[in-house]
């Protein structure tokens, strides 16, 4: 799809559709006001019946019928003025382009609704909105899905102009809808890799879909295979894996925007397990299918990757994501064994089904003691006990240092990644002391997020600063509605956290 920067007016574009964007209790004013005007004070008749109320997330479409050169007008709450922020001009552009997409559009306009915010910053969010909105996976359906289902599911536009009125804002528009645009298809590749079925998207294939990206990218790439893997002493990522009779891999994607530094940099480390059948500690039938999606961690990081390539910043960034199948067999680790990690420490299994924090241990040490990374972030889908914490809207959080888990809520606010600083009180890691090793692999349901969290922490190297991301709920598997820019299933968080948080970092401020 095309973006265009263009000056000009919505009520004077030409062609498919134009969105209008209309905030809660006051008057039309502005382009809204000069649509409503060609359309006979429609809008406004609406609002005034009570037929629409311009809360945020309402929205409808319809055919504008000769009154302006645009065939149709998609009409969007933003809610009350005083509440208006990057997020809902993010979703308000998904669900414009969305409702025109649905009438048949191909080409579109709208405005950036910056109103009290920064204009750079809101259309970026416009254009990530646009991308992100777009976004449906539809690799396999046939032909005979087009004679099945007579709808508008296969309609795609072509293209999407961003109008503003004064030239001296031209070339800061468009700089910023690059960067959206950059960023929403980066999540796009997220979450094209997280809908692929686990057998079009073994560790294998994970491994050559990121080796294509950095090829074209320009980035250094590595895997660490199952010898090189035992030769590193990784036996908690080989332990997982030896069930499978698919082979792993820890990929490595290195970005160096900085190589005059000595640090080795920021690391960003994804759970790869690309089907988690729960092992010997087998899941239920129900939702099963759902876990095609536990590598979404390591789908966030190789599409971080990419966008952190595409917009350079002056630092150096690894990506390391370590995947696996968890599948049960005669091959299959079991509970009461004992693994040996890459930093030494034992591990005893009690439940196979906890088994990302144990490719995580691996992933980690090697990040922080071997590449001397810090600081570093991890994304799992780890534990079902953050989704009951926090639900699906946020990602919990977990850190050795605050101000780090506060640059991640900070970002989060601003991408709609949300985050939540979540607790690591030193009790909780009495969970998983263990009779026979170091410590075991759970602390059973209480509290589960944070003893896994703290699981990870133990393969952290001592000065390294560290985040976990447990995205169990927030990044979307197994969800089943659309919400704006949001999709039903597997929605890329926290690939825009990610490639964020870097870009903090090459500032200084991360």
């Amino acid at each position: 799809m095309q973006f265009d920067v263009e000056i000009g007016t919505l009520s004077q574009w030409s062609g498919d559709g134009i969105i209008v964007t209309v905030f809660q209790d006051e008057p039309l004013s502005g382009a809204a006001a000069q649509v409503d005007h060609a359309l006979g004070g429609e809008i406004q008749r609406a609002l005034d019946n009570k037929e629409f109320s311009a809360r945020y997330t309402l929205h409808f479409a319809f055919y504008s019928m000769g009154t302006l050169p645009a065939a149709r007008v998609a009409v969007v709450g933003l809610g009350k003025r005083d509440k208006h922020k990057l997020d809902r001009a993010r979703r308000a552009a998904a669900d414009g382009v969305k409702d025109l997409r649905k009438l048949g559009a191909k080409r579109v306009a709208l405005t950036v609704p910056a109103e009290g915010l920064d204009l750079a910053k809101a259309a970026q969010a416009t254009a990530e909105g646009i991308v992100m909105g777009l976004f449906r996976f539809q690799k396999y359906f046939t032909a005979a899905a087009d004679a099945l289902w007579e709808d508008d599911f296969r309609n795609e536009l072509e293209s999407v102009t961003i109008l503003v009125n004064d030239a001296s804002q031209l070339e800061t528009v468009r700089a910023a809808v690059e960067r959206g645009r950059i960023l929403g298809e980066a999540n796009n590749f997220a979450r094209t890799l997280a809908n692929e079925p686990g057998n079009k998207m073994t560790p294998l294939l994970l491994a050559e879909q990121a080796r294509a990206m950095a090829d074209k990218n320009g980035l250094e790439f590595y895997v660490i295979d199952r010898d090189k893997a035992a030769e590193l002493g990784m036996g908690a990522f080989l332990g997982v894996a030896q069930g499978s009779q698919n082979p792993p891999a820890m990929i490595v994607m290195r970005y160096w925007g900085d190589p005059s530094s000595k640090e080795g940099g920021v690391g960003l480390i994804g759970k790869g397990i690309t089907f988690d059948s729960g092992g010997i500690s087998l899941k239920p039938a129900d939702g099963m299918e759902n876990m095609k999606g536990d590598m979404s961690g390591g789908a966030a990081t190789i599409a971080a990757m990419q966008a952190i390539a595409q917009l350079k910043p002056h630092v150096n960034v690894t990506g390391i994501v370590a995947a696996a199948e968890n599948m049960p067999g005669g091959n299959a680790f079991k509970p009461g064994d004992i693994l040996r990690a890459m930093n030494g420490m034992t591990i005893e299994i009690n439940n196979t089904d906890a088994e990302g924090r144990l490719v995580l241990a691996d992933a980690v040490a090697y990040a922080t003691k071997e590449l001397k990374l810090s600081p570093v972030l991890d994304a799992a889908t780890l534990t079902g006990a953050i989704v009951v914490a926090l639900g699906i809207y946020r990602t919990g959080v977990f850190s050795n240092d605050d101000e780090l888990a506060d640059t991640l809520y900070e970002i989060g606010e601003r991408t709609g990644e949300k985050n939540w600083q979540m607790p690591m009180d030193e009790e909780y890691l009495l969970a998983i002391r263990s009779d026979w090793a170091d410590l075991k692999n759970s602390g059973g349901r209480p509290g589960g997020a944070i003893t896994g969290a703290w699981f990870i922490r133990q393969f952290v190297e001592k000065g390294a600063k560290w985040a976990h991301l447990d995205i169990a709920g927030a990044a979307g598997i197994g969800e089943a509605k659309e919400r704006g820019y949001i999709n039903k299933w597997g929605n890329g968080t926290p690939t825009r956290t990610f490639v964020e948080f870097v870009l903090q970092s090459a500032n200084g401020k991360g």
